[in-house]
């Protein structure tokens, strides 16, 4: 009788622990591109060597395994589309909302970072050989011509879908 007891008790736990496994593991689910973010980008800009017009775009994985490493960012009349690799970057605060971070050099922007809402984790995508001339330029220009390549730091907020 003891025995039969003590196996149905290790049994209920061991339920109890992997149903609260489960529960802890959606909300980071929920941190990473797994649902995918979408977002109005107001202005054209490029990401790697591929310059995307203004719109609404959506921003998944690329691949339905559980790693946001190869990204893919589609505008949702279909027209516009490109694959990218991330790199993960992490950071102490978490944002509250899911962020773009777009460099803009004159009226040229370029994705530089994804953070899904409540992530601790984002993405970086690599700097562009486009974005790098630019860069060098601005460098190699005197104070008052180099002020008007500057780097700024865009942020554009987004949904999830």
């Amino acid at each position: 009788m003891k025995t039969r007891i003590t196996k149905g008790l290790i049994k209920y736990g061991l339920l109890i622990a992997m149903v609260a496994l489960m529960v802890d593991h959606q909300p980071a689910q929920a941190q990473s591109l797994g649902y995918g973010l979408r977002v109005h980008i107001p202005f054209d800009f490029t990401v790697g060597n591929k310059k995307l017009p203004a719109g609404l775009y959506s921003i998944s994985r690329a691949l339905s395994i559980s790693d946001d490493q190869v990204i893919k960012i589609s505008n949702f009349d279909g027209k516009a589309n490109t694959f990218r690799s991330t790199i993960p970057v992490t950071t102490g605060k978490a944002k509250n909302k899911s962020t773009l971070v777009f460099h803009r050099y004159g009226d040229q922007y370029y994705l530089f970072q994804i953070w899904p809402a409540g992530a601790l984790t984002g993405r970086v995508l690599p700097t562009s050989r486009g974005e790098r001339e630019l860069q060098k330029e601005s460098e190699s220009m005197g104070d008052a011509a180099k002020k008007a390549v500057e780097t700024e730091v865009v942020n554009i907020v987004a949904d999830l879908p």
